[in-house]
């Protein structure tokens, strides 16, 4: 009987294998699971050196994988003036005031999380956010508010001349610059091509920076009970998003500190090509043939076996793709960020195709952001042609944030091994089913509405899309399970809510299978890593609404504690 270096006994062990089956106890020798199961099995394994943990009879469940996350932004936000709970422009002002008192003139003032449609000034006028309620607090800094979705912002007069903005600066491929009627920038950019036109300047971290910046993150993951995380896009295409907290200097960072003995949480990275925020098959072939790629002798610690392509934009500034034209916006469907304003939606989904294809070719998994339902079928049409096209075994691409898709998509999905990569988050503008609805009609009543994807047979992954602080899971499990509105607390299409078991499911092995990693982690089994965490409550058993409330009083990653309350 091997002696092993930590055993777990006296608990309720939520093992999530194929049966979902609970047993008592875990032994842990060298950072690998040997033993699963009652407490008198597993104490067998107790030596003099063993470190032995009494449960006391509480839930340990394998560490969670967050399957699509902006950890670099989450750290730079960190850094940045906090709106998210900013509701009138007097507070907006005296949080501008704030900082610009204790920061140099010329220097960059940066502020995240706002959403401009909860400004009460703003919503009492029926109009948007704009460099003219900037402008007045900051008049000698170059100011950038990033919007709570990380796609669009609002900048003051300053940041545009530093920009070199004017009425005469065109669109760019998949971007929009606001103007106002006379055609002056108003100082609003939506979607990422756009924001980098005003970010392309801005000062970049170093790598020491990002290696501190992720180390901090990293340890705030662990105490939400994470193990590991996919960087949802970094890469070239973010070198000129703000700061480049996620560009390619990010990649280098992460393997610096792998190579460290640093990393207490296990990374896969989504490499995202872009030339300032355009995307075209000619940038992905570049970047694809000229970046060296991290290798690590341990992909379970750090991987880049995936490309980030973004189809389109997002539904709250009427940039999702869609079939139909938007409920609040009359003779508007979105497009994809392909090709130009001129382009055919033919010609935007032949990009969108060459582009899959040529990825697909050289051996790489895909994740593509697809919100609306005409780019949720866009994209699934090109990776079963991209599949068909060039057979082999299945590279488990994905669809993000993609739960408004047609039935008949979600069918060809677990037809062909395609999985649906969902943020069911709790809170926020993006995840209100009524906003959603008042934007999307019917569509946006069944977002993230999970059960009939799961029972389709789609593999679902769950994520936090976490660009702020956002990353507790078990928040994003309760939202799947109840159903109700972040606004009212109603319960909105309850028929699509799903069981916690599948909640939990979410974000462990469904997660590690978005990662070619199901067969060393997201259950408690023998032969897998120890990454567990332990709760302060059993949210199997709890009220549905309790379930966010819980607490992680434990990570263990790689068979070490590394939070612990």
């Amino acid at each position: 009987m091997a002696v092993a270096d930590t055993v777990f006994i006296n608990g309720k062990v939520a093992t999530v294998d194929k049966h979902f089956s609970f047993k008592r106890a875990i032994a842990v020798k060298n950072g690998w699971i040997i033993d699963v199961g009652e407490d008198d099995e597993i104490e067998a394994h107790i030596g003099p050196q063993t470190q032995v943990i009494n449960l006391e009879g509480k839930l340990i469940l394998p560490a969670a994988h967050d399957a699509h996350v902006h950890i670099g932004w989450l750290a730079d936000s960190w850094q940045c003036i906090n709106c998210s709970a900013v509701r009138t422009l007097s507070e907006l002002h005296q949080r501008l005031r704030e900082r610009a008192a204790s920061t140099p003139p010329g220097e960059w003032i940066r502020a995240c999380g706002l959403n401009p449609a909860v400004i009460a000034e703003c919503a009492a006028q029926n109009r948007s956010l704009t460099r003219q309620d900037i402008d007045p607090v900051t008049p000698d800094h170059p100011t950038i508010l990033v919007l709570w979705d990380g796609h669009s912002c609002v900048v003051n007069s300053q940041a545009l001349l530093n920009a070199g903005v004017t009425r005469l600066t065109p669109d760019p491929t998949g971007g929009h610059i606001g103007k106002f009627p006379d055609g002056e920038p108003d100082g609003n950019f939506l979607d990422i091509p756009a924001l980098q036109l005003v970010t392309q300047n801005m000062p970049r971290l170093t790598v020491a920076q990002l290696k501190e910046n992720f180390i901090a993150a990293q340890r705030f993951m662990n105490r939400e009970g994470y193990a590991s995380y996919t960087e949802g896009a970094m890469g070239p295409g973010e070198n000129t998003r703000e700061v480049g907290a996620a560009g390619a200097r990010g990649i280098t960072a992460y393997r610096q500190l792998l190579e460290e003995g640093k990393l207490t949480a296990r990374v896969s990275i989504a490499f995202y090509c872009a030339d300032k925020g355009v995307q075209s098959y000619e940038i992905l072939r570049r970047e694809l043939d000229n970046f060296t790629f991290p290798i690590s002798e341990d992909r379970n610690w750090l991987d880049c076996h995936t490309v980030k392509i973004f189809c389109d934009g997002v539904p709250m500034s009427h940039t999702a793709w869609m079939n139909q034209e938007y409920a609040d916006k009359p003779g508007c469907t979105g497009r994809s960020v392909f090709c130009g304003p001129t382009a055919t939606p033919a010609e935007q989904a032949e990009e969108l195709q060459r582009m899959i294809l040529l990825a697909h070719q050289r051996g790489f998994q895909l994740a593509v952001h697809a919100v609306g339902d005409r780019a949720v079928k866009e994209t699934i049409n090109s990776f079963i042609t991209a599949m068909q096209t060039c057979p082999g075994p299945n590279r488990r691409h994905y669809v993000l944030h993609g739960s408004m898709g047609d039935r008949e998509d979600f069918v060809r999905a677990a037809k062909y091994g395609i999985v649906l990569s969902e943020q069911p988050s709790p809170s926020g503008p993006a995840y209100d089913y009524e906003g959603r609805a008042r934007t999307c009609g019917i569509k946006g009543e069944i977002c993230k509405g999970l059960k009939d994807i799961i029972d389709l047979g789609v593999v679902v992954a769950g994520g936090s899309d976490g660009i702020m602080d956002l990353v507790n899971w078990r928040q994003m499990v309760q939202a799947a399970v109840t159903r109700k509105s972040a606004s009212s607390g109603k319960v909105i299409r309850p028929e699509l809510a799903i069981s916690v078991e599948d909640g939990v499911r979410l974000y462990t092995i469904n997660a590690a299978w978005q990662e070619f990693q199901e067969h060393i982690r997201g259950s408690i089994e023998v032969g897998k890593v120890a990454d567990f965490q332990v709760l302060d409550r059993d949210i199997f058993s709890v009220a549905h609404e309790e379930i966010g409330a819980s607490e992680v009083l434990m990570t263990m990653v790689d068979g070490k504690i590394v939070w612990q309350k």
